[in-house]
């Protein structure tokens, strides 16, 4: 019986650490909606500031056939 009690009490024990390390991982990180690609920064930046396909915070990032909008 001694040698299921030390076995049971050290899953237990990784368990709980187990279960620290999780609740003190990091949240996963917000997903930024894709809007569009545009050919310019310009065009990109209007509509990033336009309330009607912008937000409160968008984003212009350069890619290899213009500029992609993303909102967050």
């Amino acid at each position: 019986m001694k040698i299921r009690t030390a076995i049971a009490a050290g899953m237990f024990a990784l368990g709980a650490v187990a279960a620290a390390g999780a609740a003190s991982a990091a949240p996963t990180p917000m997903l930024t909606p894709f809007i569009g690609n545009y050919a310019t920064y310009d065009a990109c930046a209007a509509d990033g500031n336009s309330p009607k396909t912008g937000g409160t915070q968008w984003e212009c990032r350069e890619v290899a056939d213009g500029w992609d909008l993303y909102t967050y």
